[in-house]
């Protein structure tokens, strides 16, 4: 039997059925560029195709029908990417069918948001090596994602470290959040600061939505802003 497009089609999305993606997973929608077009989340999964709504409910921006986009989303410890085609769209939903997967595992385990938040009264603690340190360093923030931070501190530390890094704001009307993070990448020492790469531990799932959805009020804000600048 020669294949049409349908059944070639039907072919790719049966064999894309079980790649972990459930109903009410939160799953950020990006570019091949990695841009973040928005944090969604799963309303089904039906015979290889996924619904996406935002996560807030709120309307979805337009698309081209058979866009390539990624979807990434945590399973387990690691996260995983899938490219897959939109294949239709409302003002509120998103289809996308022609999964594919792409990596079983990312460094950069999340959309890694870029800020600058001085940190006051931290306590941090050492797990390596059993000490804690002499007294609380503020430090400051660059950037952040729904599995790490990447912070900038004079104190020095070890790979294996742990910390509690609490105080952290991301966006106005949105209480602080605090996270118990090991370092795990020690950058080199500049003008007296070190940089750290630092992985989040045990943030339950409630608190995790609650900071992409703030990762996602930062980004919304820098593309208005972006438009304002550009006079659209």
């Amino acid at each position: 039997m020669v294949e049409t497009p349908q059944t070639e089609r039907a072919a790719q999305t049966s064999a894309s059925v079980d790649f972990g993606l459930r109903p009410g997973m939160t799953v950020e929608v990006l570019t091949l560029e990695n841009r973040l077009f928005f944090v969604g989340k799963v309303d089904s999964v039906r015979s290889g195709a996924v619904i996406l709504r935002q996560a807030r409910g709120d309307e979805l921006p337009p698309v081209m029908y058979n866009r390539e986009i990624k979807l990434r989303f945590f399973q387990g410890k690691d996260s995983r990417v899938l490219h897959g085609k939109v294949c239709g769209s409302t003002e509120l939903i998103w289809k996308v069918d022609r999964l594919e997967s792409k990596f079983l595992k990312e460094q950069r385990a999340f959309f890694r948001q870029r800020i600058s938040v001085s940190v006051e009264g931290n306590c941090f603690r050492r797990s390596s090596r059993g000490v804690v340190a002499r007294e609380s360093r503020p430090c400051q923030v660059l950037d952040v994602s729904a599995g790490g931070l990447l912070l900038l501190s004079e104190e020095a530390f070890e790979v294996g470290d742990r910390m509690t890094v609490s105080g952290i704001r991301l966006a106005a009307g949105l209480a602080p959040f605090s996270f118990n993070c090991q370092v795990r990448r020690v950058g080199g020492r500049e003008l007296g600061m070190v940089r750290y790469g630092c992985q989040l531990e045990a943030l339950p799932p409630k608190e995790q939505d609650r900071l992409l959805q703030a990762i996602f009020a930062v980004q919304r804000e820098e593309i208005r802003r972006q438009k304002e600048r550009e006079g659209r």
